[in-house]
């Protein structure tokens, strides 16, 4: 049974402004559109470099993967291009992107700070 996910945004500035989307529930085939949505709704309208906190995310199927790889693909389609880089995933979460080669897709930090300060 899924966990609703739940997505907070909030705008940081830092050297470039960074749009911060703070995941909590399971990430899979039936709460991945509401991240793709929200994500599509941001790049649209201006959003460029996307960090996606994944502290709060008990489960990621390969929708939740799937997802995003169309926030990046969108954001390289976009003027201006951009990037998303992911924020301290869990154990569970973690092993799922490294057994997948995510890890390699993805740039994954541990650090709040030091991932706002990498864009």
């Amino acid at each position: 049974m899924s966990n609703a996910l739940t997505i907070t945004t909030a705008e940081v500035h830092s050297r470039v402004p960074v749009t911060v989307l703070r995941l909590s529930g399971d990430l899979d085939s039936k709460t991945y559109p509401d991240l793709d949505t929200q994500a599509g709704s941001l790049i649209a309208a201006g959003a460029r470099n996307i960090l996606l906190d994944l502290s709060d995310i008990h489960f990621m199927g390969s929708a939740g993967l799937r997802a995003m790889h169309g926030i990046s693909n969108k954001l390289k389609a976009s003027t201006g291009g951009g990037q998303v880089k992911l924020l301290n995933p869990s154990e569970a979460v973690a092993r799922v992107l490294k057994t997948l080669g995510f890890d390699q897709f993805f740039e994954i930090h541990s650090s709040y700070d030091q991932a706002v300060q990498s864009f």
